[in-house]
């Protein structure tokens, strides 16, 4: 009985840290799935400012936001399709990720839509609203990953958009959302892009 309880136990260890070196090994592919598309964030940055300067600069303001976002959605659903006829494959962390932003997008899309409908644009609670959508994406994909950078980017778009209620002139709200943009997310896709040159340039030195 000793033995066989022994040799349960060993079984049961082997098997937790299998699950957890899977757990482990998921969680970095998920890391190097957010690197692999750092431009998104880079490219949804630009986005930001370019609707913000549209929106206060040229004619046709309200088309500003729509015009911009369909175009940014455009051009990622062509990158997609091109991965997806490579093959380009995915886990469920990479997966989990993708939904969560996917989510973000929807919600903010319509958010804006309707606040632009409403005429209830650049008003403190309409930049706050962002900031704290982007927020979210960013604190769910930190905590799936466990990635502590990407949980100091959640927390600049949070702060912004707390900072957002005090500071309620139009230019104050404005000023605070593109410094989170260009912290948040522009910066962040820099970053992890350069990771993911590191990663590659890493991987070409082992097999050469």
């Amino acid at each position: 009985m000793t033995l066989k309880n022994e040799a349960g136990e060993d079984h049961n260890h082997n098997e937790l840290l299998q699950r957890i070196e899977l757990m482990e090994t998921m969680i970095a592919e998920g890391r190097r799935s957010t690197a692999r598309y750092g431009w998104v964030f880079v490219m949804w940055g630009l986005v930001y400012f370019a609707a913000t300067g549209w929106a206060f600069f040229l004619p046709f303001a309200n088309f500003a936001w729509p015009v911009c976002i369909v175009t940014a959605i455009v051009i990622l659903n062509v990158v997609k399709v091109r991965q997806r006829r490579r093959g380009t494959s995915e886990n469920p962390r990479s997966s989990n990720i993708e939904a969560v932003w996917k989510g973000m997008g929807i919600a903010i899309t319509l958010f804006i839509y309707a606040a632009i409908a409403s005429r209830h644009m650049n008003g403190p609670a309409f930049w706050a609203a962002i900031s704290f959508f982007i927020g979210l994406a960013h604190s769910i994909s930190a905590m799936i990953l466990r990635w502590w950078m990407q949980g100091g980017v959640a927390a600049i778009w949070l702060a912004g958009g707390i900072a957002t209620f005090f500071f309620t002139r139009p230019s104050e709200g404005i000023g605070i959302f593109l410094a989170a943009t260009f912290f948040g997310q522009i910066l962040f896709g820099l970053y992890v892009m350069a990771l993911e040159r590191r990663r590659i340039a890493n991987s070409v030195q082992r097999h050469a």
